[in-house]
Formats: structure tokens, C-alpha cells, sequence
């Protein structure tokens, strides 16, 4: 399954709406050092913070003193002279609120860090596969390589038996000498409860195979059927995730719907860190949008379960529309109702959002999904905790709209997150003039120990996304 990108951000553990603590001491202070090192297969990879802007924020009230340091090209960095407690530790538009004085800002990634983006438009793969189960118009065609993150579906021609054509790829060029590993599989139409699932039936693993950009990779022989030996209870609360994807904002509506079974090319303690080979796929159309359990899907997996478990997950998306101030076009911002986990449901335990999104959500105590001019620089944002589950944190992404050319374009410009249920924005964000809009994520992980590691995932990660009305400082 292609993945969120949700571990890509260095998130913030906020007090930040709190005043420093009051007394006649100084506090005495420490240098903070730490680390910024991503952990890909084939090793180790710093990242570069030599130019990145690195400081520590200290709350002094309603604002913040702002001591700078220095990063380095090796992923670490160093700031001088910062009070002993917490403070707002920044990595360019990213912010993490601490205590620690060694901080661990490291993360982990399932596939080499050294991928090269193949051209699209001018690098192919011609398909010469006998073997297909006769196409229908609702199979998948999917070709997978965990180790260089790469994902591709490709569509078949009804009744055929044979997988024949040339298509353009759009993955990450394979490199046979890294041990790249490509999966084929043909993921074929059942019914089951009057919807029209998907599950793995036909498989080939080919040779590894290495490719130039602007090449064209053939691919020949015969896909293997797979014994549709498992099964997997289609138990799904659709009406409770498609109304979790809706309560992301009064204007919100449903982008895409699905949830699948995917196994994982090693240990899933860290969660979905790669592209992952479907054994199940159902996409949404139409949208299952009540609660119920449909019955079994049968399917086949031939990978060995001792080195690749399975997980299940569930995407119920929406898309809420903004016009920048002086644009004629909107434009839409995604929000997600997304879970992964490797609990797969059974006929009492369905698939259920895993956690709610926060509740309330107010800004400078105002209406936080209307539009509201004059929020000042350095507003405050309150919430209340989920209704379902508990958030292991929250995640705040603030958004810049502007006018291009009468086009509205939404711009991430910085990402915070807080496990209290309020944060303030903090000096320098906000620009005077401009427009922006505030997204605030539950984040559910609970082997997460979020203030030792909290760049990373877990076994069992969900979220839930509100986002606000178009904010004017």
C-alpha cells in the first residue's frame, strides 16, 4: 500500500500557551545538544542542519525569548545558554517542545535512502505475463518493491488471460546490486456482502532486474496461482470512519474510502515505514458507509508469514476548499481518517477508528471553523481530547494560502505538535497580510514513548484530522 507520509514531519510537545514560571531565581542554564539521523536499510543517513535554522524558543509569557544554535551537515547540533526546563526546540519550519538537554530527533525508514526517481515519461516496463485470471474491470495490478519504496498499479483489458503492453513507470529506478525486489501480483474481483473486493490470486517475483532512466524493462512469464487457502472477515464500521473523515470540518467531503490486509517486509514495531505488497484491497467504490460485517474474503499469500506479518489499515479521506484572499480558484486541503494495525478484525471486533479528532477546537477562544480576521501573530488554539480512544499527542500543521495568479495555493510552513489539548503559535510564524489555516491531527500510537523518540511509530498508529476556517492575522 502506498503510505502516508506521516513520520516525515519533527513534531513539538507543547505547553506552549503556558507563562514561564514565576519566581525571583534565574534558572541556570545548559547547552542542548542532539541528533537528526535517519535509519534507512543500507545504514545510516545525517541530516544536513548545517543551513537549517535551529533554536530554542523559551516561553516568557505571552511570547518567547529565541536562543539560536548551530546544526552541522553530520545531523547534529548544538544551542548555548538555554534555561533548564521546557523549551520549544526548532529545526527549520519544525518545532519540538522538551525538557531534555540530549535530544533524540532520529527516525526510521523501511527502504535505502539513496533512490533514484525514475522519469515517468520516459522510462517503461513492457509486461509479457501469461497466467491472469480473466481481467475483470475491478482488479488490481499492483508491482511493489519495499527496499526502494516504489508502488506502481496497472491496468489490465476484461476477459484477458495474458498481462501484455508497455506502461510508463512511475517508481524508483531498481538497482539489482542494492537488492531491490520487485512483487507482481493480481489482486481479483470477489463479491462479498454485494461489494466488490479485491484479493491476491495470481503472483511472480521476478529476477531482479536493474534499470537506466530512460529505459524500457521487460518483464516476461507466468504468473503463479496462489491457493485461496485465508481468510479475512470483511467486519467494517463504515458509517463511524466516513463520519470521523466528515467531522474534519463543517465544509468537508468525502475524497476516497478504502482499508486492505498488506503484509510487511519485516518487523512491524515501527509501523508502515515502506510501500507494502496488498493481499486485500477495497477502494472505496462505492463507499461503505454503514456498520457491519459483510463475511469473509478469501485470499492467498505467498509470502512466509514468519518474515512478513500482517497488518490491516483504513483511509477514509476528505477534502475541505479555500480561496486565498484576492484568488478566483480554490484550492483543496486532504485531511485523513487513517488507522493501521495489526489486530485484523474478527466477527465481534470490527474495524473501527482507532482514535477520534479532537473536539471543540477553538482559536484565541473563537469559532475555530469560521473565518476570522484579526487573530493577532501569535494565536492561541484550545481543544478538547477525542471522544474515541485517546490521543497519544497532537499534531498542528499551519497552511499559507496565497494567490497565484488567481489560483489559491496551500503551503505547509510549519508543523508543531502538543500532548496537552492547547498550544499558542509561536513569534515569527505568521506573517501580517497574509492568510493562513490551522490542521490539528490526533495522533493515537500507544507504544510510543513520545518524549524519549518521538519521531517514531508503532505497530498501532492512528489519526484524525480537524482543520479551520481561513485565519488573518
Amino acid at each position: 500500500m502506498r503510505k502516508h507520509c506521516i513520520t516525515s514531519v519533527i513534531v513539538l510537545m507543547s505547553a506552549a500557551c503556558c507563562a514561564a514560571a514565576s519566581g525571583d531565581e534565574s534558572p541556570s542554564t545548559r547547552t542542548v545538544t542532539g541528533t537528526r539521523i535517519g535509519h534507512y536499510k543500507n545504514g545510516a543517513m545525517p541530516v544536513d542542519l548545517s543551513a537549517m535554522p535551529i533554536a530554542a524558543y523559551v516561553a516568557n509569557g505571552s511570547s518567547y525569548t529565541v536562543i539560536t544554535g548551530t546544526g552541522t551537515s553530520s545531523g547534529t547540533f548544538t544551542i548555548a545558554n538555554v534555561p533548564t526546563g521546557f523549551y520549544l526546540l526548532q529545526f527549520g519550519g519544525n518545532y519540538l517542545w522538551t525538557s531534555n538537554s540530549v535530544v533524540d530527533a532520529d527516525f526510521i525508514f523501511d527502504f535505502r535512502s539513496n533512490t533514484v526517481q525514475a522519469d515517468f515519461s520516459t522510462t517503461f516496463l513492457t509486461f509479457d505475463l501469461t497466467n491472469l485470471n480473466s481481467w475483470q474491470s475491478t482488479d488490481f495490478f499492483e508491482m511493489v518493491c519495499p527496499n526502494n519504496l516504489s508502488f506502481n498499479f496497472f491496468s489490465g483489458t476484461v476477459g484477458e488471460t495474458t498481462f501484455i503492453g508497455t506502461f510508463n513507470y512511475f517508481g524508483n529506478l531498481s538497482d539489482a546490486s542494492q537488492g531491490d525486489q520487485y512483487y507482481i501480483s493480481q489482486l481479483v474481483t470477489q463479491s462479498v456482502g454485494g461489494f466488490p473486493f479485491t484479493a491476491l490470486g495470481r503472483f511472480t517475483a521476478p529476477p531482479k532486474f536493474t534499470q537506466a532512466q530512460s529505459s524500457d524493462t521487460s518483464i516476461n512469464g507466468a504468473l503463479v496461482t496462489i491457493p485461496q487457502t485465508h481468510s479475512f472477515e470483511a467486519n467494517v464500521n463504515g458509517a463511524d470512519l466516513q463520519a470521523l473523515a466528515l467531522a474534519a470540518n463543517p465544509s468537508a467531503t468525502l475524497f476516497s474510502s478504502g482499508f486492505g490486509l498488506d503484509v510487511y517486509p519485516g518487523s512491524f514495531a515501527h509501523g508502515q515505514e515502506t510501500d507494502t505488497p496488498d493481499l486485500i484491497i477495497y477502494n472505496g467504490i462505492p463507499t461503505i458507509n454503514t456498520n457491519g460485517d459483510l463475511g469473509p474474503v478469501v485470499y492467498g499469500n505467498p509470502y512466509p508469514s514468519s518474515k512478513w506479518p500482517l497488518y490491516i489499515f483504513y483511509s477514509y479521506d476528505a477534502t475541505t476548499n479555500y480561496t486565498a484572499p484576492g484568488a478566483t480558484n480554490s484550492t483543496p486541503i486532504f485531511t485523513f481518517a487513517y488507522g493501521e494495525t495489526t489486530n485484523l478484525p474478527t466477527i465481534t471486533s470490527p474495524i473501527a477508528p482507532l482514535v477520534g479528532v479532537a473536539q471543540t477546537p477553538t482559536i484565541n477562544g473563537k469559532n475555530f471553523f469560521a473565518n476570522q480576521n484579526g487573530v493577532g501573530l501569535t494565536p492561541v488554539l484550545r481543544w478538547s481530547p477525542p471522544t474515541v480512544g485517546t490521543a497519544t499527542y497532537y499534531l498542528v500543521t499551519v497552511y499559507q494560502l496565497s494567490n497565484s495568479g488567481g489560483n489559491t495555493v496551500a503551503t505547509a510552513v510549519a508543523s508543531l505538535s502538543t500532548q496537552r489539548a492547547g498550544l499558542r503559535i509561536p513569534t515569527g510564524l505568521l506573517t501580517g497580510g497574509q492568510a493562513y489555516v490551522f490542521e490539528v491531527t490526533a495522533y493515537y500510537i500507544p507504544s510510543l514513548n513520545f518524549a524519549r523518540t518521538p519521531y517514531l511509530l508503532g505497530s498501532i498508529t492512528g489519526r484524525a484530522d480537524v482543520i479551520s476556517g481561513m485565519m488573518q492575522p
